[in-house]
């Protein structure tokens, strides 16, 4: 007998998908806390894009939320486009919406933005290099996208070490390991290329990123959480830790191509989860990490039960509501 799926109209997640994304937006403009306003460490397209920021400020803000809703809906869609999942679901467009937005938010609106569209068109990209085409062109706009992040937030520079070895792990060859890496480094290589045409060491901003990677930001990760989201995040680890379960178990319904998908986003997943640990670290990685959740996380809903899987959807919801109310006060 096949399994019962919930259905959830695309409308109604739209409809949250956009409510969340003003809700937020607004909430950590007019009352930010301590945590959310502290400043990303300064990087070579990171302090650009806060400059730009200080100059229009409610521009900024209207940027990030129009970005989280275009975001939100193509990274929810990716299921469907490339039947990720034994059965329809657009699930990943509330997940992503609630870990991007609804644990612990950011000020900084256009770094937010800009991250998160380099990290939505990577994401793609990858899909796509995995599930259809298996080129190396692919590949290679899905490694230069993720080359883009360490040169906007600081912690992401180990990603020049961790995202060689995850390719490797989920595509044993060589030749896309040298496509991986020399894609990863070109937009560091265009960066420094173009600060020694400037008259300026040609790695000056290759030691500019290792400094920044070190160097200790204000952002405490555990005194940023209250009571309602350490729920939240323990809800969502509880959806994560069962389609992770599901994806290692599951040898008959999930397809080959659709389980090294889950498996390169599962380990994406936990190095940048892993980013938290770093003292240069700042909320701002929520963002990055919502990509690899949005992507894993709809297979929970596909195969575990009705019941179980709406009320720990309910359950999210509502502890993302609570906690966006308790951090305006």
């Amino acid at each position: 007998m096949a399994r019962k799926v919930v259905q959830h109209r695309i409308v109604d997640l739209t409809l949250l998908l956009i409510v969340v994304a003003i809700a937020t937006t607004l909430r950590s403009a007019l009352w930010p806390t301590d945590s959310e306003a502290v400043a990303n460490v300064a990087t070579p397209i990171g302090s650009v894009l806060q400059s730009w920021q200080g100059h229009i400020p409610v521009l900024s803000a209207i940027l990030w939320a129009f970005t989280m809703c275009f975001v939100g809906l193509g990274v929810g869609r990716l299921g469907v486009r490339y039947s990720l999942y034994p059965a329809y679901t657009i699930m990943g467009i509330p997940v992503f919406a609630v870990v991007a937005a609804c644990v612990v938010g950011s000020t900084e609106y256009m770094v937010l933005a800009a991250a998160a569209l380099v990290m939505y068109l990577a994401t793609r990209s990858m899909t796509r290099f995995i599930m259809r085409t298996e080129r190396f062109g692919d590949l290679s706009l899905a490694m230069f996208y993720l080359g883009m992040l360490p040169l906007m937030l600081a912690p992401t520079a180990l990603l020049y070490v961790a995202l060689p070895l995850l390719v490797l792990f989920v595509r044993a060859s060589w030749r896309d390991l040298a496509v991986a890496v020399a894609s990863l480094l070109l937009p560091l290589f265009a960066i420094c290329y173009w600060n020694w045409c400037a008259g300026g060491s040609f790695m000056a901003p290759a030691d500019t990123i290792y400094s920044n990677l070190l160097t200790v930001s204000e952002y405490r990760f555990f005194e940023s959480l209250n009571f309602v989201t350490i729920i939240l995040i323990g809800v969502v680890i509880v959806m994560i830790a069962c389609a992770v379960a599901l994806t290692v178990s599951d040898r008959y319904s999930i397809k080959s191509k659709t389980r090294v998908v889950l498996r390169f986003n599962s380990l994406l997943m936990c190095v940048l989860m892993g980013l938290f640990a770093l003292p240069s670290a700042t909320s701002a990685l929520f963002v990055l990490i919502a990509f690899p959740v949005a992507v894993v996380v709809p297979l929970f809903f596909v195969r575990m039960g009705v019941g179980f899987t709406e009320t720990l959807y309910r359950l999210m919801l509502l502890a993302a509501a609570v906690n966006v109310v308790l951090l305006a006060f």
